[in-house]
């Protein structure tokens, strides 16, 4: 093997740049924005890929999304945390397979994998992971409540909402709104088709996708003529 001397402080792609060409191995090409979370790119470096689908097919897993539904597991409880997006997954799963949960079994799922998942509920703090287990009446017809990029208008519309109030150890809270949302989740059963598909989350919470589709979300706290008059699809109303 070759030996190199390099200068300190030289970026870790530069690095392997010259060791794969010294030692005659494969150069990784590697771009943030790509969709693909591969090294040396993290959820610091690359949020936009990272930390990509980590779970089976059959989660339905689309990075940067909030699924939405009623509540059947609050994630902020202590008893519903858990270490990965693939265990939060089998949560679901295991409570959908449960006979006492046949009224509204779980079908979707949503895991913070950040140390502070931002919200536009201001009120609340949430934390590394917290599952979320949601009933959404038609699966086929997959509910979310914010997905993929926020628009820079959608950020500095909320800029201030997570920058006061404190952290649960009493440490001050202090958070801007990340570029990306910072949730990952899934609708059981449902085809992703990320990366081909990417989507933004605009001001109002309105998500377009890169195919052009446009889906005005559907609010729990509204009624059903409160969500029409705001564009909601009636298909998307329970």
């Amino acid at each position: 093997m070759a030996v190199l001397f390099v200068a300190a402080g030289m970026p870790l792609p530069v690095l392997y740049l010259i060791q794969a060409r010294a030692n005659m191995l494969p150069v990784l090409h590697t771009a943030c924005g790509d969709g693909k979370c591969e090294p040396p790119e993290n959820v610091s470096s690359c949020p936009a890929d990272c930390p990509g689908v980590t779970t089976p097919a059959m989660c339905g897993e689309e990075p940067h999304s909030d699924p939405a539904g009623d509540a059947v597991a609050w994630g902020s409880a202590p008893e519903h945390r858990v270490s990965s997006a693939a265990e939060c997954c089998e949560r679901c799963v295991a409570h959908a397979a449960s006979p006492k949960n046949a009224k509204r079994p779980c079908n979707s799922w949503v895991f913070c994998y950040m140390p502070h998942c931002w919200s536009l509920d201001n009120g609340n703090t949430h934390t590394f992971g917290e599952c979320w287990l949601k009933w959404q009446t038609n699966p086929r017809q997959p509910l979310y409540g914010q997905r993929g990029k926020y628009t820079e208008t959608f950020r500095r519309r909320n800029w201030d909402k997570h920058l006061t109030g404190k952290m649960p150890d009493g440490s001050p809270r202090n958070l801007s709104v990340p570029t990306h949302v910072p949730w990952t989740g899934g609708v059981l059963g449902t085809l992703v088709q990320y990366p081909r598909v990417t989507w933004s989350t605009d001001i109002e919470g309105i998500m377009i996708s890169s195919a052009g589709e446009r889906i005005v979300p559907w609010r729990a706290w509204e009624s059903r003529k409160q969500n029409l008059a705001r564009g909601v699809k009636a298909e998307l109303i329970p």
